[in-house]
């Protein structure tokens, strides 16, 4: 675990709003050796104060608890954070990183992402198999050809164009996180392979993979894999399609192709597995990688087919609720489960919110979307990725580092910071603990984001805890953490997150 005292040290303090703010805050004594201390990190809603080590709280035997209550049970172990928290490094965001800021200033948010030492520690990148909607000019595939054309042989595959960009953001990155989790995706096939013969569809479930070249597809999988780590970038988790069911809700103007569930699960069992055996690969297969609560729909045939090729599941967090994961889960135990997308402003609830949740339905692992975006949210193409209800309809979703491209500067956004509360303190190896907590909130989009107290709670490998809370129903929240007979209280201001750590060698 990344040492918080020079993190801290760093930090600005907080200004006359987080003053005002800390003013309303429940008065902690001061741990002694008798006592353990507990740690406390908060961000408030203004950013008034991000991740500041406000004073320690005594974890000790007292009286009767203060407001709500979350108690921790050590003795309920769930489950254990395989890949740990992180973000995409799209064509876009490695662009940014590239072009618009200095060497010395991309690598500063290079170390501030992933670094565990004086950053906030990422630990799992996802990265695309050719293009995105987040993408420097035309979009375009690993092997295009000429309308009407192909290429069976994949002679014109190349990946020249993510040298450019990609290839070295994804270095560098790696350079602060050597042992960071990967994890590539396609958007879609070349457009020769579909059956609409476009990377840019607009038919919807006419715009799929023919069967005719799915071996050639496992094959254009495997090349990428080749490729990547002949360039030194080991991918370790492998999707298949990202949002294969998208194009049934007419997200026109994006890279995208439909992929119902038995395609899929044939893809996967008769040609994708058989095409990395033969080459002698072995990432993890990430099957759906799709929206909540759509798969129910999906992943049971799929998995009928494909479950003992398939590793894990993925999801993306946009409009609904995280409690799939749960059912998934349950019926899929020895399968990894993964949040692999999601974008504040798109989502109706924000990042703190839908990783509690996610985490407290069986998550291993949680990113958001773009690691950089510019002042406009871009560049992108395409009506992807803008809020489609309330609070946030219209806007568009931000990343954890903001480029003012203009001025060649960069700030740390909202989700940098909601990143960071458990980044920071719960890695990976980390086993969830028990905890009953006062709220449980419905989050379909019609429901919105107001919810009162949640939080979530982890054990790392060096046996500190870290519990994590927030509150976004408009009042402060009083509550007492209890933990086998020992308690400590705080007050939350409404729209903050705090993280309390103990049991920690310092």
């Amino acid at each position: 675990m990344s040492s918080r005292k020079s993190g801290a040290s760093r930090r600005r303090l907080a200004g006359a709003v987080g003053l005002l703010v800390a003013a309303t805050l429940q008065a902690a004594p001061v741990s002694t050796a008798a006592e353990p201390g507990v740690e406390v990190y908060l961000t408030t809603r203004d950013l008034g104060a991000t991740l500041e080590h406000r004073s320690d709280l005594v974890f000790g035997a007292g009286e009767a608890g203060t407001g709500e209550r979350i108690e921790v049970d050590p003795g309920a172990l769930g489950q254990t954070i395989t890949a740990g928290f992180g973000v995409a490094m799209t064509e876009t965001s490695a662009y940014l990183l590239r072009d618009k800021l200095s060497p010395e200033l991309r690598a500063e948010v290079l170390r501030s992402l992933f670094a565990g030492d004086g950053g906030i520690g990422l630990s799992f990148l996802r990265i695309p198999i050719g293009a995105t909607d987040y993408v420097v000019g035309e979009p375009a595939s690993l092997d295009d050809q000429p309308p009407g054309g192909s290429d069976p042989s994949l002679a014109g595959f190349s990946i020249d164009r993510d040298r450019r960009y990609l290839v070295p953001a994804i270095r560098e990155a790696l350079q602060s996180n050597p042992d960071m989790a990967v994890m590539a995706n396609p958007w879609t096939p070349p457009a020769w392979m579909k059956t609409d013969d476009a990377l840019v569809t607009t038919t919807g479930p006419f715009g799929r993979l023919k069967p005719e070249y799915y071996d050639v597809y496992a094959e254009y999988l495997v090349r990428y894999l080749r490729e990547y780590r002949d360039a030194g970038i080991e991918v370790d988790r492998l999707g298949i399609q990202n949002e294969p069911t998208t194009p049934l809700a007419l997200v026109a103007g994006i890279p995208e192709s439909f992929m119902d569930p038995v395609e899929q699960g044939v893809l996967i069992r008769d040609h994708v597995v058989p095409a990395l055996e033969r080459a002698g690969l072995a990432p993890r297969l990430m099957g759906y990688d799709d929206g909540f609560q759509r798969s129910e729909l999906y992943i049971p045939p799929m998995m009928a087919i494909a479950g003992d090729q398939v590793d894990g599941l993925a999801y993306h967090c946009y409009l609904t609720d995280s409690s799939s994961i749960e059912v998934q889960s349950r019926a899929y135990p020895d399968k990894e489960q993964l949040v692999t997308e999601c974008s504040s402003k798109l989502s109706n609830v924000d990042p703190q919110q839908m990783m509690i949740r996610s985490l407290r339905a069986g998550a291993n692992g949680v990113q958001l979307w773009n690691a950089v975006l510019d002042e406009h949210g871009g560049p992108k193409m395409g009506n992807g990725c803008r809020g489609m209800v309330p609070p946030f309809q219209g806007q568009e979703c931000i990343a954890p580092i903001t480029v003012d491209t203009e001025r060649g500067t960069y700030t740390k956004t909202s989700d940098f910071w909601a990143l960071a509360h458990f980044s920071e303190f719960i890695r990976p190896g980390a086993r969830r603990l028990g905890t009953v907590t006062p709220s449980a909130c419905v989050t379909t989009p019609l429901a919105g984001y107001t919810c009162g107290l949640e939080g979530v709670a982890f054990e790392n490998t060096d046996g500190s805890r870290a519990l994590v809370v927030t509150a976004n129903d408009g009042a402060a929240h009083t509550f007492t953490v209890t933990e086998a007979g020992r308690q400590f209280a705080y007050t939350l201001p409404d729209g903050a997150t705090a993280t309390f750590v103990w049991n920690r060698s310092r």
